[in-house]
């Protein structure tokens, strides 16, 4: 009977010591996403970018090859357009939200024209324009 009483009082602590720990998490996920804190690191975001580029996958991992054209592409760029880097998914799917505040609005659609033609076509990546980005930041350039 001792033992069933000392067994039944381990498995109470245990029990609510781990409810605590998920009640204290969900209370630090709940911060507002318009704040200061949606440049830090981790951080989700509401906040609209000029260009999303996503790179997803479908079962197979998220197109390198195209990833490697992207940065290549940005790199060489004369106005080097600065990005945020958003992880999103268990297979390396990322965004990349760009605010193109380096380039002119007259000439922000010819980048995007220039940056979808330096990628090529895949299956793998899809652009949004005016939307915010997928999941917490990553890097932030």
């Amino acid at each position: 009977m001792k033992n069933i009483i000392l067994i039944l009082s381990v498995l109470t602590i245990f029990t609510g010591a781990s409810c605590k720990n998920k009640e204290k998490a969900a209370s630090s996920n709940t911060a507002d996403p318009n704040t200061a804190s949606d440049a830090k690191l981790g951080a989700t975001t509401d906040k609209k970018s000029r260009l999303v580029v996503s790179f997803k996958s479908i079962g197979t991992g998220i197109d390198l090859d195209a990833n490697a054209k992207m940065e290549k592409f940005i790199k060489e760029h004369p106005k080097k357009p600065q990005y945020d880097v958003y992880a999103w998914g268990r297979e390396g799917e990322t965004d990349y939200a760009f605010s193109l505040k380096e380039i002119k609005s007259g000439d922000q659609a010819k980048f995007i024209q220039e940056l979808k033609a330096a990628i090529g076509n895949s299956d793998r990546v899809s652009y949004k324009e005016n939307e915010a980005p997928n999941g917490k930041m990553k890097k932030k350039l």
